[in-house]
């Protein structure tokens, strides 16, 4: 919904993975880090209105303008740094490091440039270079045993998983995945194909009907519960909004991305929406709600003086040319 989410190309946006990882050094120090790209050439973002004209226009705009300056020896480059919390540090920040939905607070960790990253090349053969590609973040260096949340714990597995069906058990022998010397027990198999569920969701909860989880009626009430706090589960959400976008321009830009978004929804959504939007800023909620009224409102004038009441209709330009007569009323009682 914000500019970040606007770039202005591949070459004009910063990147990052959403994982902290564990490093350790040769002396046995655990550090936890966060790595970050950084765009050489300064981050550019796109209007919404610019976006939705790129869209509906040139749809490779962003590969064409990567592929096109590499080509021309323009290199996209990136600075490579890392955001450092040590042990100590870990003990003394008021929010979870490792949860993958938010941000670190400012002032709360260190960086530490380590180099660039520099796109000399354009791809040779797209699928032997690239299709062919399987990237896995099992793959890890000494010294990075990998980050401990859940979610690259299942990563760690869904890669692996996911490239030997598309690909085959054997992927790791195709000359763009070979290493230069690698022990494995990987070897023969082949897929096999399915209906793949067809358009079901893949997310739990929906409201499409999906299957639901079992529950034992006859297993005893008594179990461990963990109990959450909403604030605390927001309060990501809160941050970015009254910190990480910098100035009241920003802000707008936000809010009028979110008014466009929840206008085609139905009003069961919208409730739902603003609902989660108070509960991160009561400011924020106030704003999208009146931002939503108006354009709802403009939304519904715009369809009300619709005139169908008198029907213009226009000539079937041929095939040769287009019509350059003004249009045409025409009568619905027949000549005598």
């Amino acid at each position: 919904m914000s500019d970040y989410g606007i770039p202005d190309g591949y070459r004009r946006m910063d990147t990052f993975p959403i994982h902290t990882y564990e490093l350790s050094s040769k002396h046995g120090e655990k550090y936890y880090v966060r790595f970050n790209f950084r765009t050489e050439l300064g981050f550019s973002y796109l209007t919404t209105a610019e976006a939705a004209t790129i869209q509906a226009q040139d749809l490779d705009y962003f590969t064409r303008d990567l592929y096109n300056a590499i080509d021309s020896r323009n290199y996209p480059s990136w600075k490579l740094e890392m955001d450092v919390l040590s042990v100590h540090d870990l003990e003394k920040v008021d929010y979870n490091p490792f949860d993958v939905t938010r941000l670190w607070k400012n002032g709360t960790f260190y960086t530490v440039p380590i180099g660039r990253l520099v796109l000399n090349r354009n791809a040779e053969n797209h699928f032997r270079d690239v299709e062919q590609a399987a990237f896995n973040p099992a793959n890890l260096v000494p010294g990075i045993p990998g980050p401990v949340d859940y979610l690259f714990r299942v990563k760690r597995l869904a890669y692996k998983d996911s490239q030997n069906y598309r690909l085959g058990r054997n992927h790791d022998k195709i000359l763009v995945n070979m290493p230069l010397y690698a022990k494995t027990y990987v070897r023969d198999g082949r897929p096999p194909t399915g209906l793949n569920m067809k358009n079901a969701p893949n997310y739990f909860p929906n409201s499409f009907n999906g299957p639901v989880p079992y529950v034992d009626e006859h297993r005893p009430w008594k179990k461990l519960k963990v109990l959450e706090s909403n604030s605390v589960d927001l309060e990501p959400a809160w941050y970015f909004y009254n910190h990480i976008l910098e100035d009241e321009a920003h802000r707008q830009r936000f809010i009028d991305n979110i008014v466009l978004t929840l206008v085609p929804v139905t009003p069961p959504v919208v409730q739902r929406v603003m609902k989660l939007l108070h509960l991160i800023d009561q400011g924020l909620s106030e704003r999208v709600k009146a931002g939503y009224e108006v354009a709802l409102a403009a939304q519904q004038a715009a369809a009300n003086t619709t005139p169908y009441e008198t029907m213009s209709f226009r000539r079937v330009p041929s095939a040769e040319g287009h019509p350059t007569h003004e249009p045409q009323q025409y009568s619905m009682n027949p000549k005598k």
